[in-house]
């Protein structure tokens, strides 16, 4: 059975619409195994909502953007942060980014670096490449396509190839990456905890009772929020590719690991939970659909020369960390399954 995007679609419009007053942003978590389709979901999602929106300002007469210059822009979203010490900067900046003595650390609280013109730099235990830059940015006012619906992925976390190196077993750190220690869930859940911040914030004023028109007309002063992606050439995060900006009222989280209840992961669920305005997505899957999906995956991209040596490197990898999951999944009343075979 496959996932109806526009029922999903209409799910997600159903909460804006019932936290607009109260509801900067809210988020949506898109959670499952590899090879379940959860990356193809939510940006068949976020193509959805945007592009319902953007019709909406293109059909409806009365539609009308208006952005709101405040102060919100100024918000310290990390103000619980300490500034990272002259030493480590030092280290990291003759060393690629990274502190080879960080790298294994999952108790270590990320660090911010301030500049001179006003951006920040929050640092975690991957270092620069998977770190997210935070600034005061007056976008360009537009009236037209506008993205409101934004993809949070777990993948521009993935610690760098560099890192793993830095591991007390590299060699397995490299083979088994993609598995929960090989991300920086560090900086991850404090990316979380910095975009459950910004949904808090009260949008302004305005009567409208239409979902679509309350949004246009009450976007307002953010932060703007650049965090990693992935380049799947380079097999490396890359600094500052997704920008979160003031017209992004959806959040859209996808990953693997973000039910996982273990280490830094389990307090991502509660992170986003506490905004009181998520909804929770579980993609179930059978192994062996998964397995067939992923072994092509790994052909097509070049990580394996045969169907038979990505059927093995999904069984010695992928397949562990699927499994990882299920036995070690959180358990809520909030979380809903659904199949996408």
């Amino acid at each position: 059975m496959m996932v109806d995007i526009d029922q999903l679609a209409d799910q997600t419009l159903k909460l804006l619409d019932d936290s607009k007053r109260v509801k900067y942003r809210i988020a949506i978590m898109i959670v499952g195994p590899p090879g379940s389709g959860k990356s193809t979901l939510a940006e068949k999602l976020c193509s959805t909502l945007n592009n319902r929106f953007n019709q909406y300002l293109d059909c409806d007469s009365d539609a009308e953007v208006v952005f709101t210059q405040g102060d919100n822009d100024r918000l310290d979203l990390v103000a619980d942060l300490d500034e990272i010490s002259a030493n480590l900067y030092s280290e990291m900046a003759q060393n690629d980014g990274i502190s080879r003595d960080l790298v294994e650390r999952i108790d270590f609280k990320p660090v911010r670096k301030s500049y001179d013109d006003g951006r920040v730099e929050v640092i975690g235990r991957g270092g620069q490449p998977n770190a997210f830059t935070i600034q005061r940015q007056i976008p360009t006012i537009r009236k037209h396509d506008i993205d409101i619906a934004r993809i949070i992925p777990m993948d521009g976390f993935h610690l760098s190839r560099k890192c793993l190196d830095c591991f007390k077993d590299p060699e397995m750190a490299h083979q088994r990456r993609g598995a929960p220690q090989t991300f920086d869930s560090n900086n991850f859940l404090q990316l979380c905890k910095t975009l459950a911040r910004t949904c808090i914030v009260k949008p302004p004023t305005c009567e409208s009772e239409n979902c679509f028109e309350f949004i246009s007309r009450t976007f307002q002063s953010m932060p703007t929020i650049e965090i990693p992606g992935f380049d799947h050439k380079l097999k490396d995060p890359t600094p500052n590719q997704i920008s979160i900006d003031p017209y992004t009222r959806v959040l859209i989280f996808e990953g693997l690991y973000l039910l996982y209840d273990a280490e830094n992961w389990q307090n991502v669920h509660k992170v986003l939970l506490d905004t009181g305005a998520v909804l929770i997505w579980n993609v179930n899957i059978e192994e062996g659909v998964i397995r067939e999906r992923v072994a092509k995956r790994h052909l097509n991209a070049g990580l394996v020369k045969t169907l038979e040596d990505g059927i093995q490197k999904f069984e010695t990898n992928d397949l562990l960390n699927a499994r990882l999951i299920q036995s070690n999944l959180i358990n809520d009343g909030n979380i809903v399954s659904i199949r996408n075979d």
